[in-house]
């Protein structure tokens, strides 16, 4: 897909928005709270697995970005058409995301550059699509990928440290939302009518209904007979991932900064962005 923009894709991207997040849990509660407003029907990582992990199409050399954006994009058409409202979004995780850098892997034993993954997929492919991104506390990931999905603590911190490179690369990009998980669920309404503002839409009461956290698409580890405020508690300050996350953890003010990175986060934040 080297130089491919939107219009080098066979199909245009038919999601009214997506929602990316770091793992399943924050991601399911917040696409399960979207999917009872009236106006939304939002997927639960349609094409993520099959399209963006490449599960359920070839592999070739030279195209693994591109065919895998497209089979994403086209199983997320046929869910749009299919959908009983007028606006559907969709949700992915960052793992899910992860499986397009496979492309380099083909770029580098090809003698050939490697292809900016996350430009060629946020600011290309899905160039006028909003997107929502979820951030949640690194600690609470990692136990949460080395109790439900096997991971051992260094790959379930990687994976969580990848989040973090798609959230900092999102930072740059227009139509994107941040919210936290632990203001989601402490917050609920609030972060709510966020997001339904960002999406020109307003906040109804059947969102906060047992029908959103016990919704029948999310996984049923994640199901819930109502939002946990106490799941916004912090880990454990001597948290084992923190040798490895530490760093990433204060950056994303998950830990006090220390005065580089206060700078750091300053400048970010400044309307000129000089860094």
């Amino acid at each position: 897909m080297r130089g491919a923009d939107r219009g080098g894709l066979s199909v245009t991207p038919a999601l009214d928005f997506l929602l990316v997040g770091a793992g399943r849990s924050g991601t399911s509660l917040l696409t399960a709270l979207l999917d009872q407003h009236s106006a939304l029907t939002v997927g639960f990582e349609v094409g993520g697995t099959g399209g963006l992990r490449g599960r359920g199409i070839p592999e070739r050399s030279g195209r693994v970005l591109q065919d895998r954006i497209e089979a994403f994009l086209h199983a997320c058409s046929a869910a749009a058409a299919a959908a009983p409202t007028p606006r559907w979004g969709n949700k992915i995780t960052t793992e899910q995301l992860a499986g397009l850098n496979r492309h380099n892997l083909h770029q580098a034993l090809r003698g050939e550059p490697a292809e900016a993954i996350l430009e060629a997929f946020f600011n290309r492919a899905l160039a006028r699509v909003p997107v929502i991104y979820l951030m949640r506390d690194g600690r609470a990931c990692v136990d949460s990928k080395m109790r439900r999905a096997g991971q051992d603590l260094a790959q379930a911190c990687d994976n969580w440290l990848y989040a973090v490179e798609v959230h900092d690369f999102l930072r740059g990009r227009d139509k994107t939302l941040f919210l936290r998980f632990e203001d989601l669920v402490a917050n609920p309404r609030g972060e709510l009518t966020r997001v339904l503002d960002f999406l020109g839409l307003t906040f109804e009461s059947a969102q906060l209904s047992e029908q959103g956290t016990a919704h029948p698409s999310m996984p049923a580890a994640y199901r819930r007979a109502g939002i946990e405020a106490d799941r916004a508690a912090a880990p454990a300050a001597d948290h084992p991932a923190l040798p490895r996350i530490g760093a990433a953890l204060r950056r994303c003010g998950y830990l006090p900064a220390d005065d580089d990175e206060k700078v750091f986060r300053q400048a970010l934040d400044s309307p000129g962005r000089p860094l």
